[in-house]
């Protein structure tokens, strides 16, 4: 194992830092949202807990809206147009421009659905939370991405979650708080935004432009099948946590979030790495490394799961307390997600994207969102819809995009199944 990194740190200095880069970004991402989890079930109660994190759920629809695929397709737009100026400059303009579009829109759409009943009560809350996408609009990770030098989006990252968990810790003490966490996670948000925009102007040269109509029509169809796969696959992430806060509690929510929350804290290494190196791999088409990243992402993947399956008593009760304790059997399923989880990240763009296999990729978020949403409506037809049902559905969309993405992989030959010497 330690000669696949070897390798690839021999090969390629610039995967190594990005991949540090990102994995920092991540683990303190979402080390942040773990931390703040615990804290919050035990400040605010599971009750309300549940609460922030079905109404994000919904929201999650609007920001991907917003995101556009844009974090997939721009990235590597910016590697293949590093050294133009002027495309960079267009690039980064349509982006920006659409992004902004898209936003006002979705905007609009969140406060009609407070009109609905299910939601009415909520309608502040959504509209508050919506106020995050200005983050989703600025921040031009793909940007950093595309140029390979992450350092200034894992800086500006890490700022901006440490202002968000102290200052969770600072105003938010007691159960009547709800409102004060969600204009410091719209706040933090809106802050790394500017950050990012202010960046990305002051040290890279970048000039907006105003571009015509069929220009920026001609990038937002460029970018509409990798919308399109993404929007569909939050069926089964986001709309996991959105179903069960329908037709189950709220408590309910809390628990298979804090377990989804431990599965994917082991698997950030699989994510940070798959995004660090998709920009060389995408540029040399080095199959070599594509094997090796494959082969070191199923083994790991398959031991952190066996030692998230062992400790998911103690996961449990670190990440959420006395309350978390009775979903320790939510963790132990989930965390037969890990190896799967693992091999999607690597095989999805690594793989399919960084090859050009676009129909490919989208096919597998697209085929297995739409036998999620059939069986769900068996599900809900035959009145077999509760917490267990929606788990065993989610775990087995995972399985089945990995499979479906490992079977493209080894089709169009980017997966060659041999002996590593």
């Amino acid at each position: 194992m330690l000669n696949i990194f070897k390798s690839l740190n021999s090969n390629n200095q610039i995967i190594v830092k990005n991949f540090s880069y990102l994995t920092l970004m991540k683990v303190f991402n979402i080390g942040v949202k773990v931390i703040l989890a615990a804290y919050l079930i035990r400040i605010l109660g599971s009750e309300k807990y549940g609460l922030i994190t079905w109404l994000d759920s919904v929201i999650q629809y609007f920001i991907m809206i917003v995101n556009f695929g844009f974090n997939i397709y721009a990235a590597k737009y910016i590697v293949e147009n590093k050294n133009k100026k002027t495309k960079i400059n267009e690039i980064v303009s349509s982006i920006f421009i659409i992004k902004g579009v898209l936003f006002i829109l979705s905007l609009i759409c969140v406060f009609l659905l407070g009109s609905f009943e299910t939601f009415s009560t909520y309608k502040s809350f959504l509209l508050l939370l919506m106020f995050s996408g200005i983050g989703e609009v600025l921040f031009p990770v793909w940007f950093f991405q595309g140029i390979e030098n992450l350092k200034p989006a894992t800086f500006i990252v890490f700022l901006t979650r440490l202002f968000l968990l102290i200052g969770t810790v600072i105003f938010v003490n007691s159960q009547y708080n709800l409102m004060a966490y969600i204009l410091l996670f719209v706040s933090s948000s809106i802050l790394m935004g500017f950050s990012g925009i202010f960046y990305l102007f002051k040290y890279n040269n970048i000039k907006i432009t105003i571009l015509p109509i069929n220009k920026l029509v001609d990038y937002f169809k460029e970018a509409l099948p990798f919308f399109i796969g993404r929007f569909l696959s939050l069926v089964f992430n986001s709309g996991t946590i959105f179903f069960i806060g329908k037709f189950c509690l709220l408590e309910q929510v809390a628990g298979f979030d804090t377990g989804l929350k431990i599965v994917m804290l082991g698997v950030i290494p699989f994510e940070m790495l798959q995004q660090a190196v998709f920009p060389t791999i995408s540029r040399t088409k080095n199959k070599s490394m594509l094997k090796k990243i494959v082969y070191a992402a199923l083994i790991i993947g398959v031991l952190v799961g066996f030692i998230t399956y062992l400790f998911s008593d103690n996961l449990m009760f670190l990440f959420g307390g006395d309350e978390m304790l009775e979903y320790s059997s939510v963790l132990k399923f989930l965390s037969l997600l890990s190896p799967f989880v693992a091999l999607t990240f690597v095989l999805g763009t690594c793989s399919l994207v960084a090859f050009g296999y676009y129909k490919e990729y989208n096919f597998s978020l697209i085929f297995t969102s739409i036998i999620y949403i059939l069986i769900l409506i068996v599900l809900y037809f035959t009145d077999k819809i509760n917490f267990w049902s929606l788990i065993y559905l989610r775990v087995f969309g995972d399985v089945l995009m990995a499979l479906i993405r490992l079977y493209y992989s080894l089709k169009r030959k980017t997966l060659v199944i041999v002996k590593i010497v």
